[in-house]
């Protein structure tokens, strides 16, 4: 294990130092800190007309008040992850090096983490959620329903995206209510959460836009919507036009359907499942290998191991054990995102999900439930993927 450890801490040093020199604006970092600009120049009720993530903007709008937007956005996202280990470690009372490898290794591979945008928040208030739901159904003392669902309430105004996260969630709720975890008492910090978060969006309420979320809208005057725009890249990437992971201008999506007609790309997530049926089934069917791949890069074998452990566990109890809890998570969310994505998945989505994986398979390690080869095969290919990284950061650092 030390050599593991050791390898482990040598490339989350080079990856924390890469992308922490990663140009100001990348990803969608820029959007946010347009953000900051629009709370600073036009205040904060026309923010939240215009569209902001509330809960991060709360959070970040102090820090920028002293330091540079970008840096502001960036510093709090590393405090918010300071603070979910902190969570970890002095709540959770998580003393297993192991378990803190393994997050630094994630932390170190993925790099949103150190990037200005609100994933990080939602991240780490899903992970508690998650994880206290794991610790409710385990029985342990300490868990709390009310940390977890007040929790829940911040990731739900900080971004749309927990919609998707819908089923997974009202399961939780469901095994918690069935098992008796929820008294009343404990929904009674969530339920003034809500109510102050409502007030917060009333801006937004009254200028009939809904809740206030950050939102990349498309340039003024654009007829394509982004399902539209996501479409049509698919379609060009199949055609070999267009490379993975990128998608066509504003203005080639509008030339397509002004050539085309307005019904030539569905306009929604739902319309875009029953477009081109093959197309969905093709998709779905890519989408799931690479999901499967490419989620070793960020957390090895958990997917497998989890998924096959859960599955054990339930044929062996027909019930839902807390491993078994994260692995119908896991299988549940890959098959959804599988699904309604017909473009490309991005694997920050199951950030939080692949940190509760960490925190369900180390304790499985530590309970003995696993072989001692399955846990030697997943510190190997670690080990494996940290020496490609450290080599691959090498370069880009050179």
């Amino acid at each position: 294990m030390w050599i593991l450890y050791g390898v482990i801490a040598i490339y989350s040093l080079a990856g924390i130092l890469y992308f922490s020199q990663l140009p100001v604006g990348s990803g969608d970092e820029a959007l946010f800190i347009k953000d900051l600009k629009l709370v600073e120049q036009q205040g904060w009720n026309a923010a939240v007309r215009k569209g902001i993530s509330i809960p991060y903007m709360l959070v970040a709008v102090p820090v920028a008040q002293v330091l540079e937007g970008y840096v502001a956005l960036r510093l709090v996202n590393v405090l918010l992850f300071l603070l979910l280990i902190l969570y970890f470690f002095s709540y959770r009372k998580i003393r297993d090096l192991h378990f803190y490898a393994l997050v630094l290794f994630f932390y170190a591979t993925v790099g949103y983490f150190l990037l200005g945008v609100n994933d990080t928040l939602f991240i780490v208030c899903m992970v508690v959620f998650y994880a206290e739901t794991y610790f409710l159904l385990e029985g342990g003392k300490r868990a709390s329903f009310t940390l977890g669902a007040a929790a829940l309430v911040v990731a739900f105004f900080t971004r749309e995206l927990l919609i998707i996260f819908a089923p997974v969630v009202l399961f939780s709720l469901g095994l918690l209510v069935q098992r008796q975890c929820i008294a009343w008492r404990s929904v009674r910090l969530p339920a003034v959460l809500i109510g102050i978060f409502i007030l917060l969006n009333l801006p937004s309420l009254r200028a009939g836009s809904g809740l206030s979320y950050d939102a990349k809208l498309p340039p003024e005057g654009t007829e394509a919507n982004w399902v539209q725009r996501q479409y049509l890249a698919q379609l060009q990437v199949n055609e070999g036009r267009l490379p993975d992971f990128n998608h066509p201008s504003w203005e080639e999506t509008d030339a397509y359907l002004a050539s085309n007609g307005l019904d030539a790309l569905p306009k929604g997530v739902l319309s875009g499942l029953t477009f081109d049926p093959m197309l969905t089934a093709t998709e779905f069917a890519k989408d799931l290998v690479y999901i499967v791949t490419y989620s070793t890069r960020q957390i090895g074998l958990l997917l497998p191991i989890l998924l096959v452990l859960g599955f054990r566990q339930w044929m062996r109890s027909r019930t839902v054990t807390p491993t078994g809890y994260v692995s119908l998570l896991l299988a549940c969310m890959i098959l959804i995102f599988a699904l309604i994505i017909i473009s490309f998945v991005e694997l920050r989505w199951f950030g939080a999900l692949f940190l509760l994986a960490i925190v369900a398979y180390t304790r499985a390690v530590k309970q003995g439930a696993l072989p001692r080869m399955i846990v030697t095969l997943q510190s190997f290919v670690i080990i494996l993927i940290c020496l490609y990284g450290l080599y691959g950061f090498y370069q880009k650092l050179s």
